[in-house]
């Protein structure tokens, strides 16, 4: 049942639903990250978000859906698991990786595997678009391949500029980090991505997560941090500021956790009050703020090792992973 809309809302909503029938794409808010979404019944559709992307298709493409109905018809062989975890944090930043119906998901947006990430996002405007659209939608994180993930629809636009006729905007993203990515593939459940669900939730749900390690299998390749994101300047991580020597702060900028330091050209923290949640709604935009400030290099602070700290801390290695090799390469 749709929700009861502004006529200004309905409007723009009619507008992106016939922009979708028509298989454009169009930028969408979530509580994680804004979305590029498409048709995911539109072959061609899919086809020009992985050209937008520049993603390659064998990187598979999650679906945004309007409830766990819609999604669960999307898949065969349901586990008792992902019924508890759907009824628990759906709406919610949790895909979770699944046996695909074949006639009922394009081999296209799952790189022919037998597999299809699903989500039901916690977004009321998305919510409403999906529910009026009427069908699932392929939906990957409005960035180019290995960019930052946007969290406003300013970066959206900032990012495709023209090539995108209709970006929703519904304000900044509440959580900040893109959806935890579970499997549940194989018998024993792996965390494939940290995001928006912490593991220890999880876990009170279904027992135990195994690391891909465990598994003597390839995974599914969805929902992986395959190409992090590429900084233009150089990330370098610290536990303290202290750890710095005065003579580069003038020229570097500092991301904190907690209070800010001086001396830096310039200082951002994910969260001045030292909160998780806070600190994960900042990340992406006070790297994208310091990564376009013209500092020669960014010190990182980690966040503490649990919770959400842990889905930060994962992209900030992995940024870092990315920043390294960059420099030895040149």
């Amino acid at each position: 049942m749709e929700r009861a809309l502004s006529s200004e809302v309905d409007a723009i909503l009619d507008r992106a639903t016939a922009l979708l029938r028509a298989g454009e794409a169009v930028g969408v808010p979530t509580e994680t990250v804004y979305g590029l979404a498409a048709d995911a019944t539109n072959p061609a559709a899919v086809a020009r978000l992985f050209e937008r992307k520049r993603r390659a298709c064998s990187h598979p493409i999650s679906l945004l859906c309007a409830s766990a109905t819609m999604a669960f018809g999307l898949l065969t062989d349901l586990p008792e698991s992902a019924v508890r975890l759907a009824e628990r944090f759906w709406p919610g930043p949790l895909t979770m990786i699944l046996r695909k119906r074949p006639e009922a998901v394009l081999d296209l947006l799952t790189a022919g595997l037998p597999f299809v990430g699903v989500r039901v996002p916690d977004h009321p405007l998305t919510l409403a678009l999906l529910e009026r659209f009427g069908r699932p939608l392929a939906t990957s994180s409005a960035n180019r391949s290995g960019h930052i993930s946007p969290t406003t629809a300013t970066a959206v636009r900032h990012e495709f500029g023209e090539e995108i006729s209709l970006v929703l905007d519904g304000g900044p993203c509440r959580v900040g980090v893109e959806s935890t990515v579970i499997s549940l593939a194989f018998p024993r459940p792996l965390l494939v991505r940290q995001g928006g669900v912490p593991r220890e939730f999880l876990e009170e749900e279904i027992g135990s997560l195994a690391c891909e390690a465990d598994h003597g299998r390839p995974q599914p390749p969805l929902g992986r941090l395959r190409r992090p994101y590429a900084l233009r300047t150089p990330l370098i991580l610290i536990q303290a500021p202290g750890e710095v020597p005065l003579s580069e702060r003038k020229e570097a900028g500092l991301l904190a956790w907690g209070p800010c330091q001086d001396g830096f050209a310039i200082a951002c923290s994910l969260s001045s009050s030292s909160q998780l949640e806070e600190a994960a709604a900042n990340l992406f935009g006070r790297l994208r703020e310091l990564d376009e400030s013209g500092v020669s290099r960014i010190y990182a602070m980690l966040a503490p090792d649990h919770g959400l700290g842990r889905a930060i801390n994962e992209r900030l290695q992995k940024a870092a992973e990315v920043s390294a090799s960059l420099r030895v390469r040149g």
